[in-house]
């Protein structure tokens, strides 16, 4: 948790999003309505200490100032073409270019950063802002903006970090998906709350290069005591990530993205379970020829699901590249081992603290 004199952490990264909103749009109206929400998707860290929204997002949803009006193909059902018929930057022969979106949104964002350099927020403090992005293959790139407190005496400065990729929200009320469209499942608790779809920036030239991906998020509204529950999951994966320095385990943005994941494909929401079962459930029915044969009786919920990835991808580079990618199998290997030791220590129901000391990289 993060210590009382940082609750306030958003009030800043409020006055951070206003600031950047108004410097961008006078670029483009369009990134008026772009950077909307985004203080959904900031990170805010402290040292060892970490904490986000409740309502945290992986997508920065957006509308577009203009129609835009999606086209679907019962053909390629998982897929989409979003009809614009205006002239702008970001569409070309009546289509919203994805490609377009990515390029202006990152130039811009590159030149008002530059240019705003250090914003001081109402609390006093000024924050030293920077900005990157990380390439994500077929999504294009993720943006980062990272706003870094400035401080004249020691002490582990606050940082406020945004991490998205920006999506198209479309209300179901105004363009309702067609049936042949993946949805995923649908939970009879958490519907009313599911209000919109949006169209990720899923570029595939084999194709089209107009073609986007429609989504259905899950959860969407909920803030209660079950999101405080997937935020402390996040917070200690994060935080497994960083004292272990295992690069994809301390990326926000994949660990969001494992998170959306599960809610979208599961079958049965899972937003009831307990918080140490959430973080980490056994699966007796679970199998893989990749990993060791006792992977039956060890986690499958988040941070198993994470191993899962980590190794075949690791495997994968390691056969594709041979021993110029052996770190990637060490960080998977290493992953398996803490994976490994919190499900033996969870169904002892004992943690030794010094264990836990050395599982989130304090000693």
């Amino acid at each position: 948790e993060i210590d009382d004199s940082d609750t306030d952490w958003l009030v800043d990264a409020e006055a951070i999003c206003q600031v950047l909103t108004e410097v961008m749009a006078g670029k483009d109206v369009v990134y008026k309505y772009m950077l909307k929400h985004l203080l959904a998707t900031a990170t805010f860290y402290r040292g060892s200490k970490i904490d986000f929204p409740l309502d945290f997002e992986q997508y920065l949803r957006f509308r577009m100032p203009f129609p835009v009006t999606p086209v679907f193909n019962s053909s390629q059902p998982g897929y989409i073409n979003l009809l614009a018929p205006t002239s702008h930057p970001m569409v070309s022969n009546g289509y919203v270019n994805p490609e377009s979106v990515q390029l202006l949104l990152r130039g811009n964002l590159r030149d008002a950063i530059r240019r705003l350099n250090v914003i001081r927020c109402p609390s006093g403090l000024q924050y030293k802002l920077t900005y990157r992005t990380h390439e994500i293959g077929d999504q294009g790139f993720v943006h980062e903006i990272l706003a870094c407190e400035k401080r004249i005496s020691g002490g582990m400065p606050s940082v406020v970090s945004f991490v998205f990729l920006p999506a198209m929200e479309f209300s179901f009320a105004e363009h309702p998906l067609p049936t042949f469209v993946p949805s995923g499942p649908a939970w009879s608790h958490c519907c009313s709350s599911t209000f919109y779809w949006l169209a990720l920036f899923q570029v595939y030239p084999h194709l089209d290069r107009r073609s986007f991906c429609p989504y259905v998020p899950r959860m969407q509204g909920i803030q209660d005591e079950r999101m405080i529950k997937y935020r402390n999951v996040l917070r200690l994966l994060l935080r497994i990530g960083t004292g272990n320095n295992i690069p994809d385990l301390s990326d926000i943005f994949v660990l969001k993205g494992l998170h959306f994941y599960r809610l979208r494909y599961n079958a049965s929401c899972d937003c009831n379970l307990s918080l140490p079962t959430l973080f980490i459930e056994v699966s007796p029915a679970v199998k893989s020829k990749i990993l060791p044969t006792d992977i039956k009786y060890f986690p499958l919920q988040l941070l198993g699901i994470h191993r899962d990835i980590t190794y075949n991808e690791a495997l994968q580079k390691y056969v594709t590249f041979g021993g110029q990618q052996a770190h990637w199998m060490g960080d998977a290997i290493r992953l398996y081992s803490i994976t490994r030791n919190v499900a033996m220590f969870y169904y002892m129901n004992c943690i030794p603290v010094e264990h836990l000391k050395h599982l989130f990289g304090i000693i």
